[in-house]
């Protein structure tokens, strides 16, 4: 069963960390509105779309990375329309980076 060597197992792990934290960081470096709750509900639901994926059987159709991931994004994205990001010290923040990069 491939799901039970080595290499299925580590596969499994680096797709939980992909579909939980990878939009996350592509948004926080990206996005100005990412807030703390728009990263908690990504993580959240790609992590939870990346278990259901592997355990409905359908991890052999497609790797369990891509759904959680896309999930995550879609999250992301909808809770950053929602509520955004309020607080006025990690926008300003955001901006000197921004600027600080363009120089």
């Amino acid at each position: 069963d491939r799901d039970n060597t080595i290499l299925g197992i580590v596969s499994y792990a680096w797709g939980g960390f992909g579909a939980a934290f990878g939009p996350l960081v592509l948004f926080a470096l990206f996005s100005r509105r990412t807030s703390w709750q728009s990263a908690l509900a990504g993580m959240v639901i790609g992590t939870v779309v990346l278990v259901l994926w592997k355990q409905i059987g359908l991890s052999d159709k497609m790797y369990e990375i891509v759904p959680g991931f896309a999930a995550n994004c879609f999250m992301i994205l909808l809770v950053n329309l929602l509520i955004g990001q309020k607080d006025e010290r990690v926008l300003q923040e955001f901006d000197e980076v921004v600027n600080e990069i363009k120089r």
